[in-house]
């Protein structure tokens, strides 16, 4: 935060204000729409003690430049997919490889070693993956769950005669995904399903409450 204020108070009356430097791209790339808030509130802050030495115009002007590069390389990403195809489980590798803190999925059943692969592969270079599944779904043939479980990920069942039948995750608290594909080969290949991914903070965080609901009530998966 405080590299990122310092920076756009550098550009206060620069003329090269509009080539942002790569580390700075990079850092608006990767802030939560919270963070984005409370810098933009601290260039105001700036603004106002810049009334102090400047003409109202230059530094109306200067922030309006500030606002427009820091919801320019903003991270958004939003995608609408379907199967059977690759489309799904492709996108699902993506997230799940760049995943940096925290991978929380919410998935009926789980079958497709591919993406069971990413997940472990995750979990050990230190991202904190987090998964709910019913419970009845860990016998079936092919599933992943003790795998997973082996591997030392954090696993959680529901505990009913009815279905935990969820099918949603979330990537480092920032994108969202959820639709009918389960994670197994016949989805990728024959079913017709869906899948939507977003950054849309509301989303997010509609599903990040769900998760937290869901993960205090589920009990313990132990293999």
């Amino acid at each position: 935060m405080e590299k990122l204020v310092d920076y756009f108070v550098s550009t206060y009356q620069s003329d090269n204000y509009q080539v942002l430097p790569a580390e700075i791209v990079t850092q608006l790339g990767i802030i939560h729409r919270a963070t984005r808030g409370e810098l933009k509130a601290r260039l105001f802050n700036e603004a106002k003690r810049m009334e102090q030495s400047s003409t109202n115009l230059d530094i109306i002007m200067w922030l309006e430049n500030c606002f427009e590069a820091i919801e320019k390389h903003s991270f958004r990403y939003h995608q609408v997919l379907f199967s059977p195809g690759k489309d799904i489980p492709e996108t699902l590798t993506f997230l799940l490889d760049r995943a940096v803190h925290t991978i929380d999925i919410c998935v009926f059943t789980i079958s497709d070693q591919r993406l069971s692969e990413r997940l472990i592969a995750a979990h050990n270079r230190g991202v904190k993956v987090r998964i709910i599944t019913d419970d009845m779904k860990v016998n079936d043939s092919g599933s992943q769950v003790r795998a997973l479980k082996k591997a030392g990920v954090n696993i959680k069942t529901d505990d009913s005669r009815y279905h935990m039948h969820h099918k949603f995750g979330l990537i480092d608290g920032r994108i969202s995904f959820s639709g009918s594909y389960n994670w197994t080969y016949t989805a990728t290949k024959h079913n017709q399903e869906n899948l939507i991914v977003t950054t849309n903070y509301t989303i997010v965080n509609e599903f990040i409450d769900e998760y937290e609901r869901l993960w205090n009530e589920m009990i313990v998966f132990k293999g």
